[in-house]
């Protein structure tokens, strides 16, 4: 039943900072988010509601720790 409810797309918005259609597509389904690479679609990283909404807060509040680059 829970397959059957996230084979339904509800939105997917690709990065707006993409060259050579190297982006970041991300895709809202009802229970999940997927997140993958325009160029490697095969590869898909999919987030609980949740966890996805902790890494857009952590993001909001500068939370996160990034590792230096």
């Amino acid at each position: 039943m829970e397959e059957a409810r996230n084979a339904h797309l509800v939105w997917t918005r690709r990065s707006s900072r993409c060259q050579n259609d190297h982006c970041v597509d991300v895709s809202r389904y009802p229970t999940k988010v997927e997140v993958c690479n325009s160029a490697a679609r095969d590869t898909t990283l999919s987030f609980t509601d949740d966890s996805w909404r902790t890494f857009l807060q952590a993001l909001r509040n500068t939370t996160l720790q990034l590792p230096n680059t």
